[in-house]
C-alpha cells in the first residue's frame, strides 16, 4: 500500500534497497517538508554533506496536509519535517539531523572536542530560539502569505520589528567569524543552522541585513562553492531552493554520483 512518502516520491527515481540494490549510502532516505521551512532545508544540507542519498517530496502544509489521516497515522503530532528508511520513521529537525550524521560517511558534524562541540551548541540554540521566529515572520510576510494571496497587503510593522530584531544578532555571529572560516572554525551542525536561515533571509529580500555584516556575508558567499564534508564533489549550497523553486514548491533531493 501506497504511504504519503511514496505518494510524493520524484517520479522515475527509484527508491534504493526496494530491488536489492544498494549503494554505500544503503537506503534511499526519503523526506517530507516544505523549501520556506529552514528545518526541511537543514535536512537537505545534511544528506548532501554526509553523502545520504535523499529523495525531497512537498507537504503541502498551505492546505493542512500535516493534519491528513494519512500523514498522522505516521507522524501522530504533525510534526514536519517527516523523514522515512524503509519501515524507521522519525519526524522533526533534531532527530533526522542527528540520524544522518550517525549514518553518513563524513565526519560527524558534531565536535568530539567537548569546548568546541559546547559552542557549536550555544549557536544552535541562537539560531533556533532568536533567529528562527524572526526569520519566520520575514519568510510568511514577504514569500508565503503573497504567494498564497496576490492582493496581500505586507505587515510593515512586523517586518521592521523582525529586522530590527536580528540585528543584534547577526551582529553577534559577524563578530564570532572573525578569524574563523566556519562559525566555530570548523563546519559544524552550527554552520547547517544558519546556512537555512541565512538563505531565507537572502530569499526574502533581505539581503541588506547579511551584506551589512562582512564575517557573515564572507561565510555565506563560500558556501556556495563549498565541497561535502563527506568527501563528495556535490555542494550541499546548491540544493537550497531560490524564490521560483519555492513558488513552484519544489524540493531538490541529494544523489551521490561519486562513489
Amino acid at each position: 500500500m501506497m504511504d504519503i512518502f511514496d505518494k510524493h516520491a520524484p517520479i522515475g527515481e527509484e527508491v534504493y534497497g526496494s530491488s536489492g540494490d544498494m549503494k554505500k549510502t544503503q537506503y534511499m532516505l526519503q523526506l517530507l517538508g516544505t523549501p520556506w521551512d529552514a528545518n526541511t532545508l537543514k535536512c537537505i544540507i545534511a544528506a548532501a554533506e554526509q553523502g545520504m542519498e535523499l529523495h525531497s517530496g512537498y507537504l503541502d502544509v498551505l492546505n493542512n496536509e500535516q493534519d491528513t489521516e494519512s500523514y498522522r497515522s505516521i507522524f501522530e503530532f504533525g510534526t514536519y519535517p517527516g523523514m522515512k528508511e524503509l519501515d524507521y520513521n522519525l519526524a522533526g529537525a533534531s532527530g533526522i539531523l542527528a540520524f544522518i550524521n550517525a549514518r553518513g560517511l563524513g565526519y560527524s558534524l558534531t565536535p568530539k572536542n567537548v569546548n568546541e562541540a559546547a559552542t557549536q551548541d550555544y549557536w544552535v540554540d541562537l539560531a533556533i530560539t532568536e533567529a528562527t521566529p524572526s526569520v519566520n515572520t520575514l519568510v510568511q510576510e514577504k514569500i508565503v502569505k503573497p504567494m498564497v494571496d496576490a492582493s496581500y497587503s505586507q505587515d510593515t510593522k512586523a517586518v521592521d520589528e523582525a529586522k530590527s530584531n536580528l540585528g543584534p544578532i547577526l551582529d553577534l555571529l559577524d563578530k564570532q567569524m572573525i578569524g574563523n572560516q566556519y562559525i566555530i572554525g570548523k563546519y559544524t551542525f552550527a554552520d547547517v543552522h544558519w546556512t537555512a536561515l541565512i538563505h531565507l533571509l537572502v530569499l526574502s529580500d533581505c539581503s541588506d541585513l547579511v551584506q551589512s555584516h562582512s564575517q557573515i556575508n564572507r561565510w555565506y558567499s563560500a558556501l556556495a562553492t563549498r565541497k561535502s564534508n563527506c568527501g563528495q564533489s556535490i555542494v550541499s549550497f546548491s540544493l537550497l531552493p531560490n524564490i521560483e523553486d519555492i513558488k513552484q514548491k519544489k524540493l531538490s533531493s541529494v544523489k551521490i554520483d561519486d562513489f
